[in-house]
């Protein structure tokens, strides 16, 4: 396949398994015209890195091809998902003496938050300080009682 073949390819297979963009974007939370772009292989409006890669495994998962091999193919013919990155661009930050602060993970809490622009769980209340004294009271009057 050709660099110019993803985004179509990924089409025809869509069409002819007849799922519509609208149920796609449905069940990803992703817009018909981000999924239009990708498959004309116009990735100028879309996310870097990681959430690139996520986007493009929902898509392979809701059309029903092999997500893996999808996103090794994206991975391979576009650069803004292309996780072999990392280790080029620490080479040359060391090149040239550049202290880098590389991070494509996603940082501690953010998996409580909908990347697709839902709400975040509320927080979880802190447990009183007396919730242990409280049970070994409960503990000690049922077996008082028995």
């Amino acid at each position: 396949m050709t660099r110019d073949a993803f985004g179509p390819n990924l089409r025809r297979i869509r069409v002819q398994r007849g799922i519509s963009l609208e149920r796609i974007a449905a069940e990803t939370k992703v817009s018909v015209d981000l999924w239009e772009a990708m498959e004309r292989n116009d990735f100028s409006r879309w996310p870097r890195g990681v959430y690139a890669r996520a986007y493009i495994r929902d898509y392979a998962l809701v059309v029903g091809v092999d997500p893996d091999t999808t996103i090794d193919e994206f991975c391979r013919w576009f650069p803004l998902g292309d996780r072999r990155a990392e280790p080029i661009v620490r080479g040359q930050a060391e090149i040239v003496g550049h202290e880098l602060a590389w991070n494509e993970e996603l940082p501690p809490g953010v998996t409580d938050v909908d990347r697709r622009g839902g709400a975040s769980k509320p927080p979880q209340a802190a447990p009183s300080p007396w919730a242990p004294a409280r049970l070994f009271l409960r503990l000690r009057r049922t077996l008082g009682k028995a």
